[in-house]
């Protein structure tokens, strides 16, 4: 799976995810935000699961932010 998508809201406020989110996550959603982001994972998801994942996520920033830094 891609590791970012681009996504847009909506005239009604709706987010649309791409197919491949949708399919991996499934239909029954949760959603945590805060001032600058959000988590988005399967209703039924176990906490612990959820931690491991948004770590991997954050790793992931990690890199995109060093490769920023060794472009500029």
């Amino acid at each position: 799976m891609e590791t970012e998508f681009k996504v847009r809201v909506g005239p009604q406020g709706h987010i649309y995810l791409p197919k491949v989110v949708r399919e991996a996550l499934g239909k029954e959603l949760k959603i945590i935000p805060n001032a600058h982001a959000a988590a988005i994972y399967p209703a039924n998801a176990q906490p612990q699961a959820i931690i491991v994942s948004l770590q991997l996520i954050i790793q992931d920033l990690k890199l995109h932010l060093e490769a920023e830094h060794e472009v500029a």
